[in-house]
């Protein structure tokens, strides 16, 4: 075959922008695929495992004495060497003292209206800043698995320092109510629990999250999203499981409370962990009512219903002992 049979039969290179263009289209896949499975969920998980008090809630500046109550300001730390701030407000008639645990880039003043309604009843209040929250120490958020400690921490502090005979009663909402579950779990001195809105595991919670905010598929976002969070805060995921805790609280009385209209922690959630809970005291409180786009909204939707039922269900749980220590 001649050369010039050879130039006729070989096949022409693309033009010289095609072949660019081909190539600008494999590193912006390339480019496109690090930063959605590798750089974002990353990403996400820095956000969460450093979370701190929201802006809006940093300006509040109501204390209990806004509402007439009685209060001292009281540090306390951590197992694990965290400083806690919080406050104290004692307790009246009904000879118990309710550690109120807050949610996720919130403060103790998200629970101040509902724990001062309380307190004009009778029950003692201590709100306090979850680690990397408000005025309490630095630390890795862990969504409630080592928030956990914080909780324990605030039981020690009331027995050992101020050294109650009050009963103790933890009361948490979403992030703080799946650290006071794990705790109860851990605690024999919690009289009762009531939780509401808890996640119902990590695993859960970071895939239910994934699909409703971010509408990607769970696998493999989620799991790039878990192993970043873990990671990051040093902690086994698979210990943080609030439905697990639920059945090593044992007889002791649980609540479980959830807004109809929660789109984060729905209802479901709530009504699992209820039939998991062997307690023959437990109870089960949905609310109805506006404030869908609020999440953990039961308070804010029937403030009136939230305290009587909370109040009837303390006062049944608590009616045999209620002048001892657990």
């Amino acid at each position: 075959m001649s050369e010039s049979d050879k130039v006729e039969t070989s096949k022409p290179r693309p033009p010289r922008w095609r072949r660019i263009l081909k190539r600008v289209i494999i590193s912006l896949i390339i480019v496109a695929i690090v930063l959605v499975f590798g750089v974002f969920p990353w990403g996400l998980a820095a956000l969460v495992t450093s979370a701190r008090t929201r802006p809006m809630d940093r300006n509040l500046t109501e204390t209990p004495a806004d509402f007439g109550a009685q209060f001292k300001d009281v540090e306390f730390q951590t197992s694990d060497g965290v400083k806690i701030s919080g406050w104290l407000v004692p307790s009246g008639a009904k000879h118990a003292t309710i550690i109120f645990s807050h949610g996720l880039f919130r403060s103790r003043r998200e629970l101040l209206e509902r724990a001062m309604d309380l307190s004009k009843l009778g029950y003692g209040a201590l709100l306090y800043d979850q680690r990397n929250h408000g005025a309490s120490g630095a630390a890795r958020v862990t969504l409630g698995y080592n928030e956990r400690l914080d909780v324990e921490a605030a039981v020690r502090f009331l027995l050992d320092e101020v050294r109650t005979t009050d009963k103790i009663v933890l009361l948490g909402i979403s992030m703080g109510a799946s650290a006071a579950l794990l705790a109860a779990a851990e605690t024999p001195d919690v009289a009762a629990v009531i939780s509401d809105s808890s996640f119902l595991s990590f695993k859960d919670t970071v895939d239910h999250h994934v699909n409703m905010f971010l509408r990607l598929p769970r696998f493999p976002f989620s799991n790039e999203l878990r192993f970043y969070i873990q990671r990051r805060a040093g902690f086994d995921g698979s210990q943080l499981d609030a439905l697990e805790a639920v059945k090593r609280i044992g007889d002791r009385p649980v609540m479980f409370i959830a807004a109809a209209h929660d789109r984060r922690m729905p209802p479901a959630i709530a009504e699992d962990l209820y039939q998991a809970c062997s307690s023959s005291k437990r109870d089960l409180l949905i609310i109805d009512g506006p404030g869908d786009s609020v999440h953990a909204h039961g308070y804010q939707a029937n403030p009136k219903l939230y305290v009587e039922r909370v109040s009837a269900f303390l006062q049944s749980a608590l009616r045999e002992s209620e002048h001892s220590r657990p």
